[in-house]
């Protein structure tokens, strides 16, 4: 293999296996970290960041299941493939259900595990630079099920669901079920306006969701820098840009209504236009 080793951690309370496994994957240019416990496997994982994950489904104490809940709770993209020799629909189904990305039935065919392994690795690099690019062109995308999981996310959007309080998450969870294609809802985040479009629901029942955030202090900045206008006027405007009506616009700057009808005055003339929709589309651009 080329480039940096992928490195795989095998968790299995049979030392036997673990060293069955370890030889195996050594010879086909892997790095193997080992665990002999769920425990000690989520202990690794604290430290350490492999790019796959071989998972023993029965083990004491902490059974595979369980562990395979918690890997995916604090890293969602990191793929794991059970390890078992349960091999009814049932113990299928929930290996699945939990995260997993793939089911092999002891005793293992260790050509089958390396293709298999291959093909996940593959396949979760592919996953990761899609995201990455989305990041960085501002495609902040996550998709959320009808339950308010989230089943994956990009990098920053994750980044940005972390923030959110259990209220939030609640009403996040209570608009998607009736949220339609271009609707968007606002969270505020101290200095930030965390805007959330709704972009369609997936073919699994999930609703897939793009986030911007936007920081208030800076928008207005740039506003006032751009169009040449006051703080003020730049704060009105911005309010303006989200269809907020002149009588919220006075609530939320804890102004009057005429004192905001008189800043758009001042708004229309500089920027030599005479309507809400043209001021907007200047501030949208500028601001862009």
């Amino acid at each position: 293999m080329s480039g940096t080793n992928p490195i795989i951690l095998a968790v299995d309370d049979d030392t036997d296996s673990l060293s069955l496994l370890n030889a195996a994957l050594t010879a086909q240019g892997y790095t193997v970290l080992v665990a002999s416990s769920g425990q000690q496997a989520i202990n690794i994982l604290g430290k350490a960041s492999p790019n796959l994950v071989l998972l023993d489904a029965m083990m004491p104490k902490m059974d595979g299941f369980t562990t395979c809940q918690l890997i995916k709770k604090h890293h969602p993209d990191l793929p794991v493939i059970f390890m078992t020799g349960l091999s009814e629909t049932e113990h299928v189904v929930n290996g699945l259900d939990v995260g997993a990305v793939d089911y092999l039935v002891k005793p293992l065919d260790h050509q089958e595990l390396i293709a298999r392994v291959k093909v996940h690795i593959n396949n979760a690099q592919l996953t990761n630079n899609t995201k990455a690019a989305l990041d960085s062109t501002g495609q902040h995308m996550a998709s959320i099920d009808s339950k308010g999981k989230v089943i994956w996310t990009t990098e920053q959007a994750q980044a940005l669901i972390a923030n959110f309080s259990s209220k939030e998450r609640n009403h996040l969870q209570h608009w998607l079920t009736t949220a339609k294609a271009d609707d968007q809802m606002e969270v505020q985040q101290e200095q930030n306006t965390l805007v959330i479009s709704y972009i369609q629901e997936q073919h699994d029942g999930s609703h897939l969701i793009k986030l911007k955030a936007q920081n208030l202090k800076l928008l207005t900045q740039t506003l006032k820098l751009k169009l040449k206008i006051t703080r003020r006027e730049a704060d009105v405007l911005y309010w303006v840009t989200q269809a907020k009506t002149d009588w919220e616009i006075a609530q939320i700057l804890d102004i009057s209504e005429r004192t905001v009808n008189k800043h758009l005055e001042q708004v229309y003339r500089k920027l030599n236009v005479n309507n809400r929709t043209a001021a907007t589309g200047l501030a949208l651009n500028a601001i862009d």
